[in-house]
């Protein structure tokens, strides 16, 4: 069972090389909506192999259901005051720095407008404290900044709508762990009753059958399959099994649902296979290569006129992962350094 594999593991497993992938997946997939040009021939990887969902969808969804299982299992392991505060360590400073990089570096560079009338822009501030407010959208416009005359032309770091949305699913998390805790409940009843809640709405009600509450459909399945760890086998056999079922559910109304069921058990699956060793020096950019991606390639695609998708991807992936490691270094890093001075953290858990 998934319980007796992952006990005791640690940071023996392959989540670091889950998590460079699916980044990679998402700068990838985008590349096909942000090059300057437009190319009717070029192919999505995972669309090419034959799988309902386009390789950034598919790195995205990845994401969330990792999210899901680590953050269950930092949610149970830990106080709630030691569990947000880990959660707002990992992720406020990383972002407030990419908005505030964006507001006011890149958004002045880029505009059309003089930057005393830009700086006057009320859209300008909203940018930077939308997403910090948790149950806000972001928001993707700056006054006169435009990159390309794509659809997403106009959008500054159009990534970021995912971030409010993972946010929000900590504090449906921190709450069914109190709940749990206050009625001595047990985690695995919760989490499975949420998550056929959200999978009922998804599959019946029109307003929740796409994007964005695909995402919190990840998530909580993620959640739900670290609480029933124990009753999960771990087999070869039934990863075949459930590539066999999307095949034969292929152009089917379950297509879509066996790709997301295979998704989740491959992935972790993989993650404890044994480990992938990685050079030393490669970290957790996985963070920074999201958080940057998507403005590198406006950026790379207004200087590319001439490029399609497969020469954005060329340049842009080796930028964001750039882009991954100076975020690490200079942000992400020194802010996770700091929890160790207001808690005591089980040096044998994995925080996501």
């Amino acid at each position: 069972m998934f319980a007796d594999v992952m006990s005791g593991r640690g940071r023996d497993n392959n989540f670091l090389v889950i998590r460079l992938l699916a980044a990679t997946a998402v700068v990838v997939g985008h590349s096909y909506a942000l090059s300057y040009r437009e190319c009717a021939s070029c192919s999505d990887p995972a669309l090419w192999l034959g799988l309902p969902v386009p390789v950034h969808s598919l790195g995205v969804e990845v994401f969330f259901m990792l999210s899901g299982l680590l953050i269950t299992a930092s949610g149970v392991s830990n106080s709630p005051r030691n569990f947000y505060l880990a959660r707002a360590l990992r992720i406020f400073p990383g972002l407030l720095v990419c908005l505030l990089l964006m507001a006011f570096v890149l958004g002045p560079l880029a505009t059309s407008l003089p930057l005393a009338e830009y700086l006057s822009q009320r859209q300008v501030y909203r940018y930077v404290y939308s997403p910090l407010l948790v149950l806000k959208d972001a928001q993707f416009v700056l006054p006169g900044v435009s990159f390309t005359p794509r659809n997403y032309g106009i959008s500054v770091n159009g990534s970021l709508w995912t971030i409010p949305l993972e946010m929000r699913m900590y504090l449906v998390l921190g709450l069914l762990v109190l709940v749990a805790r206050a009625c001595r409940w047990p985690m695995a009843g919760l989490t499975l009753a949420a998550l056929l809640f959200a999978l009922g709405l998804h599959t019946l009600h029109p307003a929740y059958a796409e994007y964005p509450f695909k995402l919190v459909v990840c998530f909580l399945a993620g959640s739900a399959f670290y609480s029933c760890r124990a009753l999960i086998p771990y087999g070869w056999w039934l990863l075949l099994a459930l590539v066999g079922l999307l095949l034969l559910s292929k152009g089917g109304r379950f297509e879509v649902f066996a790709c997301a069921v295979l998704t989740l058990y491959g992935t972790l699956y993989f993650a404890y296979c044994p480990q992938l060793k990685l050079p030393p020096w490669v970290q957790d950019y996985s963070y920074g290569i999201y958080l940057y991606a998507f403005p590198i390639q406006q950026v790379l695609a207004k200087a590319m006129p001439w490029a399609g998708p497969y020469w954005l991807m060329l340049a842009a992936v080796p930028a964001s992962w750039l882009a991954g490691y100076v975020s690490w270094e200079l942000v992400e890093k020194p802010a996770l350094a700091m929890r160790k001075r207001f808690s005591k953290a089980n040096p044998q858990q994995q925080l996501a």
